[in-house]
């Protein structure tokens, strides 16, 4: 894993002032300065990833303050300037200051209009609802004790040919299928190109790796297939061991950091409670219950995960699992990270969870932002499933959050945290991810007997 202990650092005081504000030209400026000053090599490294970071702030925040009024207001009947100041104070829509002038997310709207329990009804264009099985399968794991399906889908990264350099050797990460707990029979079916490496099943964030020449209409796929096992836990406190084990228990920085602010909200959350699954439920349900849902900026912008959800209580489903994790570890309970695609019949997507490990019934599953939306639409058995448990449409590529591929990427990652897009880069400078577009096709999902 690369070394990212810098990011815990802080910036210099002046600089810092001028980030919050925005001022990030100036900021550029100042941190040049502070470059050639006599400093250690961990505050040259937090300051050259500042400039990185800055940029991707560029990128995410795309709307001013009259343009996002107009944009809720094309698609909300009756929406008002009094709701986007409501919005934007409750979580909903993600803001911060670009040149001193307030600059919204650009999913904000579509986040606002996910998590906010009227503004969906006001559509001016309603959006045809998808298929929802999972209550039905939720059942069905309950009542027989376990699911199987057959899964195969087709993911991959197109260049944009604008962007294209005709003639240079491109090297691309796309992620695959590991070994996990419910994870079988992984096999790679078809690629767009000869791979020059696939990573071993239980490296941590696996991927395939392909190195061309680009030719200007480059587009790099793999098609796989797994089966998704999953067997219901079905957990009851008083058969919890007396010893537990102590391994996943420990640190892992930059981010699952046992800050005194995340130690302090441990105890706070569990008090008294003495046995570890009753723990872990205390935290999944301070989780659910109080961190909102909602898009965020990049991974690479947040110098602390766990602590940015604690403290803003908001956060997509990586924040939320990655506080989960970071919660039940510094309460001595194993707790490890699970990411890749949402695959089921009728869609596809990223999504990040969690595992955690109690004796006798050994690792377990935890999906705060599935619990959180279950509970949110009063759905409670949806709720406490979430808690232990799994639905089947899940393909996991990673187990470790922040963690190198095989081979290594030479440019820092556009995800440096997790992997479920893939990457892309030139031997002599990265490619960032308006220059490309992402594949994810689903080609067949059955349930298997």
């Amino acid at each position: 894993m690369k070394d990212y202990r810098f990011l815990m650092l802080d910036l210099p005081e002046d600089i810092n002032k001028l980030v919050n504000y925005g001022n990030f030209d100036k900021a550029f400026e100042l941190i040049d300065l502070y470059m050639t000053r006599n400093i250690p090599q961990m505050l040259k490294d937090r300051l050259s990833f500042e400039k990185d970071r800055i940029r991707r702030f560029k990128e995410d925040y795309t709307y001013s303050y009259d343009e996002a009024l107009a944009l809720a207001q094309d698609n909300i009947k009756g929406f008002t300037v009094e709701e986007l100041e409501y919005i934007k104070d409750e979580r909903y829509a993600d803001w911060i200051y670009i040149d001193g002038e307030i600059r919204f997310h650009k999913r904000f709207l579509e986040n606002s209009i996910k998590v906010h329990p009227t503004l969906e009804k006001r559509l001016i264009n309603p959006r045809e609802d998808t298929p929802n099985i999972l209550d039905k399968v939720i059942d069905d794991i309950i009542e027989n004790g376990r699911k199987k399906y057959f899964i195969h889908v087709k993911v991959g990264l197109k260049l944009d040919p604008k962007y294209a350099m005709k003639g240079e050797t491109i090297r691309v990460h796309l992620p695959i299928p590991r070994e996990a707990q419910q994870i079988k029979n992984i096999q790679i079916i078809n690629t767009s190109h000869e791979p020059k490496f696939i990573a071993p099943t239980s490296h941590p964030q696996r991927t395939i790796y392909f190195e061309e020449v680009v030719e200007g209409e480059d587009e790099f796929t793999v098609e796989y297939s797994y089966e998704s096992h999953i067997e219901y836990k079905n957990t009851s406190a008083d058969r919890v061991s007396q010893n537990q084990p102590t391994f996943y228990t420990e640190e892992w920085l930059p981010h699952i950091r046992f800050t005194p602010f995340l130690v302090e909200l441990a105890h706070s959350i569990v008090e008294d409670e003495k046995n570890p699954l009753l723990k872990a439920r205390k935290i999944y349900n301070y989780i659910t219950e109080n961190v909102q849902y909602s898009y965020v900026r990049q991974y690479a912008t947040i110098v602390n995960v766990p602590e940015y959800a604690a403290y803003n209580l908001k956060g997509d489903c990586g924040i939320q699992a990655m506080l989960f994790i970071t919660l039940c570890r510094i309460m001595g309970i194993p707790a490890r990270w699970q990411s890749g695609l949402v695959v089921n019949p009728y869609s596809i997507g990223s999504h990040d969870w969690a595992e955690f490990y109690i004796e006798p019934f050994g690792w377990l599953f935890a999906d705060p932002s599935f619990g959180g939306g279950a509970l949110r639409r009063g759905n409670e058995k949806r709720w406490n499933f979430y808690f232990g448990n799994l639905d089947p449409f899940r393909m996991v590529a990673n187990s470790e959050f922040q963690y190198d591929f095989y081979p290594e990427k030479k440019f820092l990652r556009q995800d440096p945290c997790d992997n479920q897009d893939g990457e892309m880069e030139y031997l002599n400078r990265p490619i960032f991810n308006n220059e490309y577009q992402v594949i994810q096709e689903i080609i067949e999902v059955k349930e298997i007997r």
